[in-house]
């Protein structure tokens, strides 16, 4: 592969999942139906030896030692050849526990031993253990601080068939493995989907199937200490009405709430008083969604079914029509337009469904899923930026602009898809709309790229710090946006997984973020909003192969927040607004995954994640 081929750049118009600097240009129409982009990714940060995600009950090696299997809570079977990367299994089944090895005494009340050679291993609750005097003395491999580093719940321990030293263990936190015996341990849950979202109470927070609120800060999901509103709501209202409910809603004084045997009710006094609706099913009640502008309205999902009340929960009528018949779990809506989102086991589909009056149940379902994982949805919600978001059964959480909203552009940059604002010559993207010129006053925003729903602009190099309105003309119809332009606000471009485009300076190769980066390395990275360059540059014109101009400000890098050695800042050769920055890594670096920024002018960047190998030291 040559030089020229190896950037993965799309025109910016959306994020996908693999670049090609062979041509600056827009995909096709059909791409974007909807564009969905993964929020964060599996894991968890819980202050472990390593990111931690969902339960494992059980792990196992292949009898030749070359391939590890792990059986989620979910009952999905996963394997790994390269212990870093996951795949769906579905044809090995889960083996049985083994029988327990002799030992002449056990480290906890229940531990289960397992022989490795001459060595014993033993599995507690919260602790693993090796012994090599047959059980006499026990060796706790993971305590620390009288916490466990790998978390608690343990549920099974496999040992390599060719090696005794390298054990795996799966717990309530995922599957972590050791190359020595336990004396060190590594997390394997990063590229392993076993995220147990259920529910989405708000914009960047996502509830794990046992209520733990997750929060989206900085690329990484980081547990919240507070309470899955949804269930408090319900709990609440159970202890007032000495009714059972499974699921609940409430806006102002107006609450709603379904039991286990598919009873409705209402209450106008914040609880203390409930009337019951006449019976519409008999399926439990597990989701209410209810419109926080008319509280008279709301949805109901009883298994299959999904119901609708227009007068306040006084009667409930069936609405779910020629949905395909799939359990329903989330549900989210829009009135004024009439269209409804549902998660199911079968994906995410849109209808259209009259929440303002008793009209015809949906017929024109269809399915959103296309770009998302094949799994079931828990549940969706529609953000007031005019975004939806799906929580996917261990995917995790996805999000994409709302379908229903296309007329509704969004202005983002074309780096990240984010809110940031722009600088002289960055990449922004326009999304909901195919436009053809965009301006602010007499300057021009030249039109990088251009498909069915999605443009993307550069910002003149000219431009000054400010808030402008920039008008967009499209083949028939004209819109305004805000933009906020600053002297310097760099992004990093990233895939639709949120991983960074990054070259080797020497021989200019694309290189897989999670493959391992040399330490004492020069690497390249892909970045947008640095601002004007030296000497001045033509907007919308490709900056030039040989000594492309110089970024005037000075970048600053940080990994992990050491700072990093900047050799070089250019407009990328051959590219409109797109910047390339070099980095020298330092020859010592922590091993595993690590976090990059750039800086400029107090700016910082979007944070990616990079994984360092010492080993590969050059």
């Amino acid at each position: 592969m040559c030089r020229c081929e190896t950037v993965a750049l799309l025109a910016g118009v959306y994020l996908a999942s693999a670049f090609s600097l062979a041509a600056q240009t827009a995909p096709g129409p059909s791409q974007f139906a909807p564009a969905w982009k993964r929020v964060a990714g599996y894991t968890v940060q819980e202050n472990l030896a390593g990111p931690a995600t969902g339960a494992v009950n059980n792990v196992w090696y292949a009898s030749n030692g070359t391939r590890l299997l792990a059986a989620t809570a979910t009952n999905r079977v996963f394997e790994t050849n390269d212990f870093q990367h996951w795949r769906l299994n579905i044809t090995d089944s889960t083996p049985s526990l083994a029988i327990p090895a002799a030992a002449l005494r056990l480290p906890e009340p229940g531990a289960r031993t397992q022989a490795a050679g001459p060595r014993l291993y033993a599995t507690g609750q919260n602790n693993i253990y090796a012994s090599d005097d047959n059980g006499r003395t026990w060796l706790n491999l993971t305590g620390f601080n009288d916490r466990s580093i790998l978390g608690g719940g343990f549920t099974s321990l496999a040992v390599s068939p060719v090696n005794s030293q390298e054990i795996a263990a799966a717990n309530q936190y995922g599957v972590w493995r050791s190359l020595d015996g336990g004396l060190s341990w590594h997390s394997l849950n990063e590229d392993l989907p076993n995220l147990p979202v259920r529910t989405l109470p708000g914009r960047r927070a996502a509830a794990l199937l046992d209520g733990t609120v997750l929060q989206y800060d900085s690329g990484s999901w980081i547990a919240a200490a507070t309470v899955e509103p949804e269930a408090a709501l319900r709990q609440q209202l159970s202890r007032r009405a000495a009714i059972a409910f499974t699921a609940a809603a409430k806006t102002g004084p107006i609450a709603y709430a379904g039991t286990a045997d598919g009873r409705l009710f209402v209450s106008r006094d914040e609880g203390a008083t409930w009337s019951e609706a006449p019976p519409a099913t008999t399926v439990a009640i597990n989701r209410i969604w209810q419109d926080p502008d008319r509280p008279d309205s709301a949805l109901a999902a009883a298994g299959t079914h999904l119901l609708r009340t227009v007068n306040g929960g006084l009667f409930w009528t069936e609405v779910t029509g020629t949905l395909p018949a799939t359990a329903i779990h989330g549900i989210a809506a829009d009135r004024s337009a009439g269209v409804v989102y549902l998660a199911t086991d079968r994906g995410v589909y849109q209808g259209s469904v009259s929440l303002n009056d008793a009209g015809p149940a949906a017929t024109d379902w269809k399915t959103i899923s296309r770009g998302l994982p094949a799994a079931p949805a828990w549940d969706v919600r529609l953000n007031s930026d005019n975004t939806l978001t799906a929580a996917l059964d261990g995917y995790g959480v996805y999000e994409t602009p709302a379908p229903h909203q296309t007329r509704n552009i969004r202005l983002v940059n074309g780096a990240d898809l984010s809110d940031r604002a722009a600088a002289p010559g960055s990449l922004i993207s326009i999304l909901g709309a195919s436009v053809k010129q965009g301006a602010t006053g007499s300057t021009q925003f030249p039109v990088i790229a251009s498909a069915d729903q999605s443009s993307q602009l550069q910002v003149p190099f000219e431009s000054s710090a400010g808030l402008y309105r920039i008008s967009l003309q499209g083949a028939t119809d004209q819109w305004t946006v805000p933009l906020i332009i600053k002297d310097a606000s760099p992004a990093l471009f990233v895939d639709a997984d949120g991983a960074p485009l990054i070259l080797d300076a020497a021989s200019g190769f694309v290189i897989d973020s999670k493959a391992g980066i040399h330490a004492s390395s020069s690497i390249q990275v892909m970045a947008t909003g640095l601002g004007k360059v030296t000497p001045d540059w033509p907007t919308g014109v490709p900056a030039p192969l040989d000594t492309p101009p110089t970024v005037r400000g000075a970048v600053a890098a940080f990994l992990d927040g050491s700072p990093v050695q900047v050799t070089k800042a250019t407009l990328a050769p051959g590219y409109v607004g797109y910047y390339l920055v070099e980095l020298q890594i330092p020859a010592i670096v922590n091993k595993g995954a690590a976090e990059l920024r750039i800086v400029m002018n107090g700016e910082e960047s979007n944070r990616v994640k990079l994984y360092i190998d010492p080993d590969l030291a050059q």
